[in-house]
């Protein structure tokens, strides 16, 4: 006991104890190294009463739909079958203007998260286990829940992650932020981003220490007639990632250089 809870606070000049150690780190969790030290003293156990459901048994003995699928169940579900789900959800009688308001609001958040490609996550994803570019595509969704404006949002590289072809639905959600009346400050290499860009600025002219400099500030349209810019010379075709520089010579082609 003496070990784990001490004898009173640092402040007191007392031994303070593992757990009041912990408590301290804890409040340092925003930086990374903490955070990694913490998941080795750390670990994730089922919880033997509600299974990982996270609610009291009670809650868990309500039912909805045809299905009749508990809270938990539904929290399973993929976001896509989710939205599938409510969307077809018919309460009856029950329904009143607070209920239809809330699945307004439920099939909105849904809707949103399929939008942005992320139809294939749970409800009860913990969000440890999640990608920095997950990240930033739910809170996009929190944003257009909200109805912000007024609001400068930045963003890097929101497109981590993201399968090629659920790219043009990111670039209408942060096309729907703008025409609110909000600003989008993007980081970004994906060329269906930088192409749908009101302005872009290019830096450079290498990658890391050999950048620092600004190439171009403009529209696609200048961008794509500057000589200088290396983003330039991939978003006219004259150069390739390595990937599709490596298919094209197994063609018998022959990239631009």
């Amino acid at each position: 006991a003496w070990v784990m809870e001490g004898e009173g606070s640092w402040d007191d000049g007392q031994w303070y104890g593992i757990r009041r150690f912990f408590d301290w780190l804890e409040g340092r969790s925003y930086r990374m190294h903490i955070r990694v030290l913490l998941s080795r003293y750390r670990s994730y156990r089922e919880c033997p009463t509600c299974h990982g459901a996270r609610l009291k048994s009670e809650a868990l003995l309500w039912k909805l739909g045809r299905e009749r699928l508990s809270i938990h169940d539904v929290m399973l579900l993929p976001i896509g079958a989710c939205a599938r789900y409510f969307a077809g959800l018919e309460l009856g009688d029950s329904l009143d203007e607070a209920t239809e308001l809330l699945l307004g609001e439920i099939n909105s958040r849904l809707r949103y998260l399929v939008e942005v490609g992320l139809e294939y996550l749970t409800l009860d994803r913990q969000s440890r286990t999640l990608s920095g570019g997950e990240v930033q595509r739910i809170n996009l969704t929190t944003a257009l829940g909200t109805s912000l404006v007024n609001t400068l949002f930045v963003l890097d590289e929101p497109s981590i992650g993201l399968h090629p072809r659920d790219i043009n639905r990111l670039v209408g959600v942060l096309e729907r932020l703008k025409e609110a009346g909000n600003t989008l400050l993007v980081v970004e290499h994906d060329p269906e981003v930088i192409n749908a860009a009101d302005s872009i600025i290019d830096m450079g002219p290498g990658a890391g220490a050999h950048g620092g400099e600004v190439i171009y500030s403009g529209d696609r349209g200048g961008l794509l007639a500057s000589g200088r810019s290396l983003t330039a010379k991939y978003l006219r075709g004259e150069k390739l990632v390595a990937a599709a520089e490596r298919r094209t010579e197994a063609t018998g082609a022959h990239a631009a250089d």
